[in-house]
């Protein structure tokens, strides 16, 4: 999980090629100039949003997306293109799914096992059922995907919150009515 916009840094500098030389080279910066930005040292500014999307475009990764997404209780889903997903791909994804639902009631059946759930318990019960639902709903984007179904082709409006009032507005587009049920972490 991605908590923190330098850890989203961190991880893409980590998965670029060259590492954190080659990302500031790719970024026209020196070394010196990059950990300045991210430091905010010697009076620098932070990266902006285009040296941000630049990284992650440079890095191949969705770290800063999913920084983004954790920072608004929500989080991203893989949406297969039509005919990109075959039979193997999606028993591949429909397993995935059952190793996550194997996981989460592991975790649960360990939790309750004293009779109180703490702090640590409860975050590591939401992200494993995070995970659980993410693979779910890829597994059925992916069956669509498989039968030549696209995104823009159903009639699926979902979003999953951690209970701010403000999500069902940032998530309903103009004209489109938000699913009333909600999935609290």
């Amino acid at each position: 999980m991605v908590d923190s916009i330098k850890t989203a840094i961190r991880l893409m500098c980590k998965a670029h090629k060259h590492g954190r030389l080659g990302m500031a080279d790719d970024l026209e910066m020196t070394i010196d100039q990059f950990h300045n930005h991210l430091y905010q040292k010697c009076g620098s500014r932070f990266f902006t949003l285009e040296e941000l999307e630049r990284m992650e475009d440079l890095s191949g990764t969705t770290y800063l997306a999913e920084y983004q997404a954790n920072r608004k209780g929500k989080f991203l889903v893989d949406i297969p293109a039509p005919g990109s997903v075959d039979k193997v791909d999606l028993f591949d994804i429909e397993m995935q799914a059952t190793i996550a639902a194997g996981e989460l009631a592991t975790a649960k059946m360990a939790a309750a096992a004293d009779g109180v759930i703490d702090q640590r318990e409860r975050k590591t019960l939401s992200d494993l059922f995070s995970k659980k639902i993410r693979h779910q709903i890829h597994g059925f984007m992916g069956f669509m995907a498989l039968y030549g179904v696209g995104i823009s082709d159903q009639a699926i409006d979902l979003f999953v919150t951690t209970g701010r009032k403000s999500d069902a507005s940032e998530c309903a587009a103009p004209g489109v009515v938000a699913c009333r049920y909600q999935v609290e972490n």
